[in-house]
């Protein structure tokens, strides 16, 4: 075992299947064959592409990839609400999975281990971003998406919506020479675009601005 994992340079694990376990596994892999037969490559990416397309066109925030026991389930979120897409037969799970992996050049082999990384795509005609994180389930790998949605508005905080009170105390506390300012709400409710324009408010020659973040959503100069 030990030399096993020194060639592989991999976590290798140990587990006692019955007979019954192993057949099902057999059929499980007779079934994933054919259907890469049927469904070759570049069908596995074209099927991927028209569920982000989908995604994409909903404005949804999320896209949750679950396999089950019996199908693969895909769900969207659109203003904090899972939308259910179409089901998907169970053997489409792996390469649907693999595809996404690759994409963002994750470790397709590793199975047992979260991962994550991120990718971006051109679809529709219009360039998109994408998170992704893994996660080991009973059936496999769950998947998350999280579009990076291009930012349309300008970035200033008089087009923020707030009230003229509220700008001001903003504006206060932008201009303090240290402290903590905190922006939080849910997904979809501009967390984003308010930071991204205090950050434009406060970008001037005589002040150095550096930012922690990862992936970076909104490029901006300087």
């Amino acid at each position: 075992m030990e030399a096993l994992r020194f060639a592989t340079q991999k976590r290798i694990d140990i587990e006692c299947w019955s007979q019954e376990q192993m057949d099902k596994r057999l059929q499980a892999q007779e079934k994933q064959a054919q259907l890469a037969q049927n469904d070759g490559p570049e069908n596995i990416a074209e099927r991927v592409n028209q569920i982000l397309e989908q995604a994409l066109r909903q404005r949804a925030s999320d896209i949750h990839i679950e396999p089950t026991e019996t199908h693969l389930r895909i769900r969207l979120r659109v203003d904090g609400v899972l939308h259910a897409l179409p089901l998907l037969a169970p053997e489409l799970a792996a390469p649907v999975i693999a595809r996404l992996k690759v994409l963002a050049s994750l470790d397709i082999a590793e199975h047992r281990l979260p991962q994550d990384g991120q990718f971006a795509l051109n679809l529709a005609g219009r360039p998109l971003s994408f998170r992704i994180a893994t996660l080991p389930c009973r059936y496999g790998e769950k998947i998350v998406l999280r579009l990076l949605h291009q930012v349309d508005q300008a970035l200033d905080l008089e087009a923020l919506g707030l009230s003229s009170s509220q700008l001001a105390a903003f504006r206060q506390a932008l201009n303090q020479p240290q402290g903590l300012l905190l922006v939080t709400g849910p997904t979809g409710s501009g967390k984003t675009v308010t930071l991204y324009s205090a950050l434009q408010a406060r970008n001037r020659e005589q002040v150095n601005i550096c930012s922690v973040e990862d992936p970076l959503e909104i490029p901006s100069p300087g």
